[in-house]
């Protein structure tokens, strides 16, 4: 169980690792920990290293003009980076592996470099991040989606998300105040932004792995261009930590198996969240009472209130909620009320919730504190300006508006 610092989510990390193995001075120390660094596997990072490889050579080579054009002066074409492509971790054995692409071309690249039944697989995931996108800006709005037609679901109120929601992007009424966190300067930022990773929370929630979150993100992204928004996600994604990247899948057995091998809610609570967050031990034990709302926990975290980006928003699986109220029970009926969730959970360095994981028999991912998230970054980039320029008939492939990319399948 680690926890990242700052520079590990730096991506000068990959651009050194890739100007050693373009020197020929790459070493396992170095792959190793470039791997701990990134929150990647070894194994997973080598097979990027070997695809980046062969996609170099094989684009280098294609770039050399013919001989008759060198006579006439044109000058030789410029050498593009292919695209690296990135294995899936565990819990992703049904999808292959996907492009390292932003949304404009993923869903091209993925056609072309994966095939019928792969890029199938890709896709019906990709679809999910569309239409709960769609479905999002519906229940928001209250307006109709020309492009999801049959997803006609009414407004959903403020309250129906709970007391402390803090509201969305176009809900016109001011939040309320909330008693984890002070009221922000400017309260319509941090209403967008925490509608946003509400959103974000929701949608990678119950995702399996790495794999599964990624390509539902692309799809949002698409969902969001197709509603005249751009939804900037980090531009290491792939490689980025956080929930649905470096988290574990829990399910409704596996809540169960948690309690039944517990010694009180608090301590099953804090097994149960660092698995879903993937959190340090200095964040869960910051986490007060008052964070817990009808579907996610929503408090100010250890640093403190600089920014509305700053606020925590850790949306967990529906059988998780279960635990966290347990766990909130537990600590209120004590004969001296404990303001903290998991008041006595974690121990001194995580001591006792390492004891607990053992004792459950569960893994505890990598630890990740919140700044470092996809969720977090995303919230510090939105409205940046459009990357780079993409082929007319591959962002329209992405969106699904055209049924072919262009070129035929790599494979």
């Amino acid at each position: 169980m680690t926890e990242t610092s700052d520079s590990a989510l730096r991506p000068s990390v990959l651009d050194r690792l890739i100007q050693l193995d373009e020197s020929g001075g790459l070493s396992i120390d170095a792959v190793r920990s470039a791997a701990q660094q990134l929150g990647v596997s070894e194994p997973q990072l080598q097979q990027w290293l070997t695809a980046r490889r062969t996609q170099h050579i094989s684009v280098a080579q294609s770039a050399v003009p013919e001989p008759a054009t060198r006579k006439m002066g044109y000058r030789e074409a410029e050498v593009q980076a292919g695209i690296a492509e990135v294995a899936m971790t565990v819990g992703d054995d049904m999808l292959p592996r996907i492009p390292d692409s932003d949304v404009p071309t993923f869903r091209a690249d993925a056609y072309r470099g994966l095939t019928s039944a792969e890029f199938a697989r890709v896709d019906a995931v990709y679809a999910e991040g569309i239409e709960a996108t769609c479905r999002w800006f519906i229940t928001r709005t209250g307006r109709p989606c020309r492009h999801h037609p049959d997803l006609g679901t009414p407004p959903v109120p403020l309250t129906q998300h709970g007391g402390t929601a803090t509201g969305y992007p176009w809900d016109q009424r001011g939040p309320r105040a909330h008693p984890g966190f002070p009221e922000a300067r400017n309260t319509g930022e941090r209403r967008e932004i925490l509608g946003l990773y509400r959103f974000l929370g929701e949608l990678v929630c119950d995702s399996p792995g790495r794999g599964h979150t990624i390509a539902r993100l692309r799809g949002a992204q698409a969902g969001f261009l197709l509603h005249g928004m751009r939804l900037d996600l980090p531009a290491d994604l792939n490689y980025s930590v956080g929930p649905g990247l470096t988290t574990a899948h829990i399910d409704s057995g596996t809540v169960e198996w948690i309690r039944a091998h517990t010694s009180n809610p608090a301590d099953a609570a804090a097994v149960a969240t660092v698995l879903c967050t993937g959190a340090t031990t200095v964040e869960l034990g910051s986490v007060p009472c008052t964070a817990l709302t009808q579907d996610a926990l929503v408090f100010t975290g250890p640093i403190g209130y600089g920014q509305a980006a700053d606020v925590y928003v850790w949306v967990v699986p529906p059988p998780v909620l279960a635990l966290l109220h347990d766990a909130r029970a537990y600590q209120e009926a004590r004969a001296y009320p404990a303001p903290k969730l998991f008041a006595g959970a974690i121990g001194g360095a995580g001591r006792r919730l390492r004891r607990s994981a053992a004792g459950c028999g569960v893994t505890v991912p990598d630890l990740h504190h919140w700044h470092h998230s996809w969720i977090r970054r995303t919230g510090l980039l939105r409205g940046a300006d459009q990357p780079e320029h993409v082929r007319n008939t591959d962002l329209l492939f992405a969106l699904r508006l055209c049924s072919d990319p262009g070129p035929a399948r790599g494979r």
